[in-house]
């Protein structure tokens, strides 16, 4: 054991007493290490460091072993605000706002700048005050208006909020301004984009002509515009009524991945807290993942192309058989038997060809065929797992099991068995019901693979598993083995839940529903048992 852990990291004395965030430095008390925290160490305790490679740039990194469920990182926001297009959203609070209660009333008004807000309240809030006074010092005034009927509405003109906000932090915190000007922008590839093309009609003339910002240049503008749209986090909070941008330096490092060892969420003061949803390893890569588990390699890497400007090359996307899966092959119409699969599924325009007989397939072809099943399932009636059904039987032939379009279809299954009008629990065929069961263990099979550990989606998926063995069990009172084994068997996922959710406080009431409905199951279970 070095040095550094057998003395007080402030007085040098005698210690045992080990940081647990970092388990890097020790304290003879605890007095010391609040000390030690205040004077400094708050700054070093942390359980991974910034490294730089060729592939992936800058990026995090664990310095240590990092336990299942262990909060890695927590970040306040640098900035928040709208989205790019967002429904009318009070700029002092960020609540979505609600219709006036009067009729033909219109909402809240900023005395100074016009744009919509909760009340008088807000037009003193620090994240309002700084862009309304250069809005209304330049005459400028919103005019965003109450539509009836139109309460969410997207709006266009909160495009410049948050890129007003960013540009200020120039003076206000130049700290603050130079982490955000160290961002990845992509800028060169956004501006080929007509999103882009766009902003730069409508941002340039507004923030240069109209309000008078002369001195910022066209680039750099729009640099911050492509620093926003790389970086920041959508940040949802309903029981607030928020669905805004946040943008969090420190976050921002973090990569993708489409296997991710790591799952975020916001708390009340909308901090951003990174949790392990697996044991990471000391020097492995801290990652997350801003896609769809149950999607193809290709839709994936469209996605993130798209919105995020940049070719995943994580383990999933580099294995032709997405670990295994094939979620992203179809079934081999010539032979019947094999897969088809990309010969590279790196190269966008790579073959496609089948692993037995060697069919061949442009990629074009398969694209093409991807995007046709997407729209299909997309517009499928989701509010009855009838169409889900037919859909999965429809294309039995060419889609196989773990198909991503069969997966999507078996998701919105688990979702529907159940909670459906004419599909609830209580009204669940016995048939119905062993589908639900079914559907649940063959995606969690898939969720292990793809979003291990305490993932928030293997997490919905036991809930969905849990409700209905409970169900099951109720049903097979008469058999008291049967009936026994699967209130076990909820017994011991309701642990497992618990574990994965208790960081989710929107969750709890939940889960405590959940527990008193298996208590009572328990409960009759025992009754029936003393009558036999």
């Amino acid at each position: 054991m070095s040095s550094s852990l057998t003395s007080c990291a402030l007085c040098q004395a005698k210690a045992s007493q080990l940081c647990a965030a970092c388990r890097s430095v020790v304290y003879c008390s605890r007095e010391h290490q609040k000390e030690h925290w205040k004077q400094g160490h708050k700054r070093e305790c942390k359980c991974y460091e910034v490294a730089t490679n060729e592939t992936l740039g800058r990026h995090l990194r664990a310095t240590r072993d990092v336990k299942i469920g262990e909060e890695i990182l927590r970040e306040a926001p640098l900035l928040l605000g709208p989205k790019v297009a967002s429904a009318p959203i009070c700029l002092g609070c960020h609540r979505n706002l609600l219709a006036p209660q009067k009729q033909r009333g219109n909402y809240y008004k900023c005395s100074s700048c016009s744009w919509p807000l909760c009340g008088r309240e807000c037009e003193e809030s620090p994240h309002h005050r700084a862009e309304c006074q250069l809005m209304s010092g330049s005459n400028f005034q919103s005019k965003i208006n109450y539509t009836p009927g139109e309460d969410e509405r997207k709006e266009s003109a909160y495009c410049v909020i948050m890129l007003l906000r960013c540009m200020q932090l120039k003076a206000s915190d130049p700290e603050g301004f130079a982490r955000l000007s160290a961002l990845e922008d992509h800028l060169e590839e956004r501006l080929a984009t007509p999103l882009y093309q766009v902003l730069r009609a409508n941002l340039i003339t507004f923030i240069k002509t109209i309000l008078g910002m002369r001195d910022w240049s066209e680039v750099d503008i729009l640099r911050i515009a492509a620093i926003l749209d790389t970086n920041t986090f959508e940040l949802r909070q309903p029981r607030e009524r928020r669905k805004v941008r946040a943008l969090f330096p420190g976050a921002a490092m973090i990569s993708h991945d489409c296997a991710p060892n790591m799952r975020h969420r916001f708390d009340d003061d909308m901090n951003i807290i990174f949790l392990a949803k697996r044991p990471i390893a000391k020097g492995e890569i801290l990652s997350i993942s801003y896609t769809q588990p149950l999607r193809s390699t290709i839709q994936r890497r469209l996605h993130l192309r798209q919105a995020k400007c940049f070719d995943c090359a994580c383990a999933r996307c580099q294995d032709p058989t997405e670990l295994g899966t094939f979620a992203g092959a179809q079934t081999c119409v010539k032979c019947k038997a094999g897969k088809i699969i990309s010969v590279n599924p790196l190269q966008n325009t790579a073959n496609w060809k089948c692993q037995l007989c060697n069919l061949k397939r442009s990629a074009k072809e398969v694209l093409l065929s991807d995007a046709k099943l997407q729209q299909e399932i997309e517009a499928l009636d989701k509010t009855t797992p009838v169409d889900f059904e037919d859909f999965i039987y429809r294309h039995r032939v060419e889609l196989h099991e773990t198909n991503t379009h069969v997966l999507q279809a078996k998701y919105a299954l688990t979702q529907l068995y159940g909670n459906a009008p004419g599909f609830t629990m209580d009204e669940l065929s016995e048939e119905s019901l062993s589908r639900k069961v079914d559907l649940c263990e063959e995606l969690l099979k898939l969720a292990n693979i793809f979003d291990g550990g305490w993932s928030i989606f293997r997490g919905n998926l036991l809930i969905d598993l849990e409700e209905a063995l409970v169900a099951q069990a109720l049903r097979v009172e008469e058999d008291p083995v049967e009936c026994a084994e699967k209130l076990k068997q909820a017994s011991e996922l309701l642990v497992e839940i618990g574990n994965i959710m208790k960081h989710e406080p929107e969750m709890q009431q939940l889960l405590a529903e959940r527990q008193e409905i298996l208590n009572r199951a328990l409960e009759r279970f025992e009754e029936v048992k003393e009558c036999e």
